[in-house]
């Protein structure tokens, strides 16, 4: 008796590991090019089960200057804390504005993985998530589920008044062509916020940007065609929760297991390197950065602050001096201030091959921001950047790299 209920507890054991195997390699070919307001693929039962259970349960958000400082985020935490009183709820939000998954891939360890989230809600559609052709966004799935294997993923699409044409004819946009193979190969849930902005506004019942359309009896969803004001917050708040409720009770919850990559050379690899591993030549000093080197638990409302982009950094007036870094991958980036059009100018010198490079911004004016080089093979690699061109009154300042490579 005793070895048919051992027999029984193992076939047991051996059907459910099938199970959590075939949910794991399941293949969804959801349309790329269209988009739905839920995509629920494998879902989010890890995440539910811990809710449910009254557990302590952390959520994770990497995205840009919506989620950085976006009343969504708050109003969505407002509400789980609401619908599940036992658990108990908190967040990282390590959102920042005007970045893309190309820098998330490369800070999403340093910033939000080392806190541990349950559960990871990932924004990078308006901020360009089809960067790198989604192979950025692709590198961020297996930095997580290596963290974390029990982690559930969800990837949520904002809207911008460019992207209104295509949605309104139910296609994904520009960007989210990338994002969307990305979530069918990992199994990741998609849930579409700008369907339901799209359907009011088409039903005269909305104002995408202040000052469009008489507003008088509608909702003013943003004053500057991206950002939304808290009635669009509240519009992405209701979507999310609808989304959540809907499939809460789907779904097997296990370990996620990392398929093989989609594409070769994604940014899984990818890392901040201190800029304190670089050789720098003689006239180049530490920058001050006061207490804007540490990071907290809340990145909010820090979008134009160095904390988020240098932990340390050095800097130069001296046309003529140079930094070397050796690194290991196919693409390298770094940290700086960048300014105006041919303000720095700098030679870039890898293994021997010398490019003039333009440290230019993306709006024409001062930014600390950061900036990619040229891809290479991948392999090990000797970077030389040496100032050639520094117009009067700025300075050449650096701070940690990025280093891409794929694991």
């Amino acid at each position: 008796m005793k070895f048919k209920i051992t027999l029984f507890f193992s076939l047991l054991i051996i059907a459910s590991s099938s199970l959590l195997a075939q949910v794991s390699k399941e293949k969804f070919n959801f349309d790329p090019n269209k988009t739905e307001e839920l995509r629920v693929r494998n879902g989010l039962p890890n995440f539910f089960k811990k809710l449910k259970a009254g557990e302590d349960v952390k959520i994770g958000y990497i995205g840009g200057s919506i989620t950085n400082g976006g009343l969504w985020r708050t109003k969505s935490i407002e509400w789980l804390k609401s619908e599940y009183p036992k658990a108990n709820i908190t967040q990282v939000n390590a959102a920042i504005g005007g970045t893309g998954p190309e820098y998330g891939a490369c800070r999403i360890n340093n910033h939000l993985l080392i806190r541990n989230p349950d559960m990871v809600f990932i924004e990078y559609r308006v901020n360009n998530g089809g960067a790198y052709q989604g192979r950025a966004l692709e590198g961020l799935i297996p930095q997580i589920w290596k963290q974390n294997p029990n982690a559930d993923i969800c990837i949520v699409y904002t809207i911008s008044k460019g992207m209104i044409a295509d949605i309104q004819k139910g296609n994904q946009t520009n960007a989210g062509k990338f994002m969307e193979p990305v979530a069918n190969h990992y199994g990741i849930t998609s849930i579409e916020f700008g369907l339901e902005v799209v359907k009011l506004l088409n039903e005269d019942k909305l104002v995408f940007q202040k000052g469009d359309s008489p507003s008088k009896g509608k909702i003013v969803f943003t004053n500057d065609g991206t950002h939304p004001v808290e009635a669009g917050h509240d519009i992405y708040r209701d979507v999310l929760v609808r989304s959540l409720k809907s499939i809460e009770n789907f779904g097997t919850p296990g370990i996620h297991k990392i398929p093989k990559p989609l594409k070769e050379n994604n940014f899984s690899g990818a890392s901040l390197v201190p800029v304190t591993q670089a050789k720098f030549s003689k006239n180049w000093q530490n920058v001050d950065l006061g207490d804007e080197t540490m990071i907290n638990d809340d990145l909010t409302d820090k979008n134009g602050g160095t904390k988020t982009l240098f932990e340390k950094a050095m800097k130069t007036e001296t046309i003529g001096e140079t930094f070397t870094l050796k690194w290991e991958g196919f693409l390298l980036g770094f940290t700086s201030i960048l300014e105006a059009k041919g303000a720095i100018k700098v030679e870039v010198t890898t293994d021997g091959i010398s490019k003039i490079f333009d440290m230019k911004s993306r709006n024409g004016k001062t930014q600390t921001k950061y900036t990619f080089l040229k891809e290479l093979k991948r392999g090990v690699h000797t970077t030389t950047v040496k100032l050639i061109k520094l117009a009067p009154g700025k300075v050449f300042q650096v701070g940690q790299f990025l280093v891409v490579d794929h694991q």
